[in-house]
């Protein structure tokens, strides 16, 4: 044979004489069913391509630089084995290379074969064989006597072969994976362009179906291999009860088209996986994205790399490169999926924790018809499209606790209605509680169900009975892991009565002086939304427009999930008592806890003390040595209570709240103890007579704040003669709140020079503040909200120069603003939406530094012809 020109002039003399024989006995057949191919298509109106009429020379070409490189890729893992064997300093390299050899061989002559049959072009397969000759002329010469130790003498040939080693690597990682989808979406592209002339033939035409499906056939024979069941969507329990609703709103959001990110949140077993497993199975959703639903279950440390891997697999791919990093994993990924378009894609990703958020942001793509579901026990709130499941009604509870606890075709005991129902009830309408729960009983005698429900009478949990449900809970808590002061503030929640909603001012006080050196309670609320973003604790805000930058919390409330309550309490309750930090004690009747009992004279280490008596309670207080105390609650239901004794021991008490949770305020006495306690910083009194508290005998140097809520003012301030200037010398905050018979502020209110912060909310029979209120030098904030009897703002107030915000909302009674409102120089914030206020003093334009005025429509107008002399203003109306 001559020399022949082009890529035939570069092949050696022995590869010419095997692929010149191939040549010989192939090239007529495949020349021969593409002709026939071509006069077809001619028959159907495909007009005659470069597919049909490129030239014969150089469709040999193509065909001979694939055989060659399969050929030379042989020949070259040839030459490193026996470099193997004669350069040991070399060994790991080459058995890196033979490794990447003996994986690309077989994947080359697959593409070959393909190429051959479809008589396609492929110029990659010729800038491959010359590659992979300079590689096997550089093993060769590696590998020589003489010459080679020469090359060993340098660095040269040792380097080199790494990078061919590299280049080898590259090859098999990124270029013929490539290849391979290219090969595959060209094939899809021929094989539909046939099947789209075939819809519009005629009799006449010679190309039957039958052939169209047997190419078609042929050309599915060449894909990859099918998908492995790789993250395909689990199977929903059998009975699935109370998601209806939210099953039906996520359907909907789902079938629209467009990228979105769609959560269900809730606490730990509240069904979120069920409800995700549920959707994938719907008729609508399996019949708009089809195979295109990814179910991957997330969890605390996921490994985005293996991820990625995993959905190359489940897509079909034999061949899965090994990516470089989290950022090389995710541009694949990206590449692969947008291959599926235009067809929806929906991935779901089951339990994600706070630690793999990230994992949503790096799998957001901007993909047409992508659809992200996560589930997960937190709230990630920059998400809009969130949907909360809630516990489970009566009925869909009872049903779901019959399904597992009681099956049909056994002939086990069946409880009665009352047992039914107070094991359902205790289960607070936790699915997972139900099931599992459900289950432990199922095919139990009478006697074990008898016993469950008795000791639920004697006040013990569900949780503490039953391990598993135990365990599903304690992975509810493993999110505070990482979060040593939520975790403490979480577990504090449970000083407070079960099902009782909690105030957020309430637990200011109380972690401000355990954990917050910030007095304003700042990091404390950040601390409920923590938790409330963690889906540990319901959060409801019953005011909106005065918000958190305000330090206004006072309609904010929180209460504990029932189970979760009951697990944190039984892990407290499993410490000895000694070793507690936090000692909380329910007292049914006048029954103290054993160990309160017998007397023993033991140390108490806890900082937190929580005491809990019922309206049936008149036992004579026990001794109780706790010095260590900084914070007691005192939760109480009688309508008289004694302030124990040994709460004048508690050297270290700062705050103090009690709450009456009885109908009518409670009658407190033995208050003036209080005076021994000289590190009390904080008293909280909720429904509580203040008549009784004797204040007039109390001397408290530290105190800094004091809030009464519901509590019954009466005469009491009035008729009060305390010398306040020295009783409460440090006093810089006051909250009133819903003390509806409060109707005037004493004078001595004048000389708390210290205050920084006085709030009066819901006070309906307040109907004047004291004249002399400008006295109040130091005060920053002043609340007046839904004070509706309340006409005026004393003239006095001008003389306020440090307030910056004053809050008079739902005053509806009051009219105008004081002409002296213009003294207020660094007031930044007024709220007074509610007001019936019909014109402004002209000093308002005083106010240089008021940034934010909000109120109703009608004052938002008044407002706005002094835009220009207040230039910071923004005016919010309502």
């Amino acid at each position: 044979m001559g020399k022949k020109k082009g890529i035939m002039g570069l092949i050696d003399e022995e590869a010419n004489k095997i692929l010149y024989i191939s040549l010989l006995t192939n090239w007529r057949e495949i020349y021969c069913s593409k002709s026939i191919v071509c006069e077809k298509l001619k028959v159907i109106g495909i007009p005659e391509s470069k597919k049909c009429t490129f030239p014969l020379k150089r469709r040999m070409e193509y065909v001979v630089a694939g055989f060659v490189a399969e050929k030379v890729l042989g020949e070259l893992l040839k030459s490193v084995k026996e470099a193997m064997k004669k350069k040991k300093k070399l060994e790991t390299t080459l058995k890196s290379m033979e490794s990447k050899l003996n994986s690309i061989i077989p994947v080359v002559k697959s593409i070959n074969e393909l190429n051959i049959k479809l008589d396609r072009e492929d110029e990659d397969m010729g800038r491959l064989w010359k590659q992979i000759k300079e590689g096997q002329k550089l093993v060769r010469e590696c590998s020589k006597g003489s010459r080679c130790r020469a090359c060993f003498k340098k660095p040269n040939c040792t380097e080199e072969l790494r990078d061919l080693d590299n280049s080898l690597k590259t090859f098999y990682d990124f270029v013929l994976p490539l290849k391979e989808a290219k090969i595959l979406i060209e094939t899809r592209e021929d094989v539909q362009e046939i099947l789209d002339k075939a819809k519009r033939i005629d009799e006449k035409v010679e190309l039957t179906h039958g052939e169209v499906k047997g190419i078609h056939k042929e050309l599915q024979s060449r894909k990859s291999p099918a998908s492995l069941p790789l993250y395909l969507p689990p199977d929903p329990p059998a009975i699935v009860v109370g998601l209806d609703k939210p099953l039906k709103d996520l359907k909907t959001e789902l079938v629209k088209n467009g990228f979105s990110v769609v959560l269900i949140t809730a606490p730990g077993g509240y069904g979120k996986t069920t409800l995700a497993k549920k959707l994938c199975h719907e008729e609508d959703i399996k019949g708009k994205y089809k195979d295109n639903i990814f179910f991957i279950t997330v969890s605390k440390r996921p490994n985005l790399k293996v991820i990625v891997q995993n959905l190359y697999l489940r897509m079909g791919y034999s061949h899965v490169p090994e990516f470089q990093s989290d950022d090389d994993a995710v541009n694949n990924l990206e590449q692969l999926l947008k291959l599926t378009t235009p067809n929806p894609i929906l991935l779901v990703l089951d339990d994600v924790w706070p630690e793999s958020e990230f994992l949503i942001d790096k799998l957001k793509f901007q993909i047409p018809d992508y659809k992200i579901l996560v589930t997960s026990t937190c709230v990630f709130s920059r998400f809009t499209s969130t949907h909360k499941l809630q516990p489970l009604n009566d009925v869909n509870a009872t049903v779901l606790f019959t399904s597992s606890a009681i099956l049909p075709h056994l002939s086990s005991y069946i409880p009665d209605e009352s047992i039914l129902n107070k094991i359902v009830k205790a289960c607070k309408g936790n699915p997972l509680a139900l099931t599992v729960v459900g289950r432990s009983l199922c095919g139990q005698p009478a006697v074990v169900w008898q016993n469950t429900v008795m000791e639920l009478s004697k006040g013990g949990s569900i949780v503490e009975s039953n391990a598993t449900l135990r365990d599903c809970l304690q992975q509810s808590l493993e999110v505070l892991d990482n979060k040593v002061n939520v975790k403490e503030c979480y577990m504090d929640l449970v000083s407070f009565p079960e099902g009782q909603w909690i105030p957020a001012t309430a637990l200011i006080d109380m972690w401000v002086e355990l954990y917050d050196p910030d007095e304003d309670g700042v990091n404390s609320v950040a601390m409920l939304h923590h938790l409330d973003a963690l889906n540990l604790v319901n959060h409801e805000v019953g005011r909106k427009d005065n918000g958190e930058i305000d330090g206004y919390y006072n309609n904010h409330h929180v209460m504990q999930h029932d189970l979760l309550r009951q697990h944190v309490n039984d892990q407290i309750s499993s410490e000895p008592v000694e070793q507690r930090k936090r000692l909380i004690i329910d007292i049914s009747g006048n029954k103290l806890p054993k160990w309160w009992r017998e007397q023993r004279k033991q140390h108490l280490s806890a900082c937190l003390l929580s005491i809990t008596t019922d309206e049936t309670f008149s036992l004579k207080w026990s001794n109780m040595q706790a010095p260590e105390v900084e914070v007691l609650i005192l939760n109480v239901r009688s309508n008289n209570y004694m302030l124990p004794e040994f709460v004048k021991k508690m050297d270290k008490l700062k705050a103090l709240l009690i709450t009456n949770y009885g109908f009518v305020p409670a009658e407190i006495s033995n208050f003036p103890l209080l005076s021994s306690l000289l590190d009390l910083k904080r008293i909280r009194l909720e429904k509580v007579s203040i008549a009784s508290l004797s204040l007039s005998s109390l001397e408290l140097k530290k105190l800094q704040k004091i809030s009464l809520v519901m509590c019954n003012i009466g005469q009491s301030f009035t008729n009060s003669r305390i010398q306040i200037s020295s009783s409460f010398s440090n006093l810089s905050e006051i909250s009133i709140d819903c003390c509806i018979d409060l109707k005037n502020l004493p004078d001595w209110f004048c000389d708390l020079v210290h205050l920084k912060k006085l709030s009066i909310s819901s006070c309906w029979e307040l109907s004047e503040l004291p004249k002399e209120i400008g006295k109040l030098v130091n005060l920053e904030v002043l609340t007046l909200h839904f004070c509706i009897q309340l006409v005026e703002l004393p003239k006095a107030i001008g003389n306020l120069s440090k307030l910056s915000i004053l809050d008079i909302s739902d005053c509806a009674n009051i009219s105008r603003l004081p002409e002296q409102i213009g003294g207020l120089r660094n007031l930044r914030k007024l709220y007074m939406k509610g007001c019936s206020i019909s014109e402004l003093p002209l000093s308002v334009m005083d106010l240089k530094r008021l940034e934010i005025v909000m109120c109703d429509d009608e004052a938002a107008i008044l407002w706005t012809s002094f835009i220009q002399e207040l230039p910071n203003l923004k005016i919010k109306a309502r």
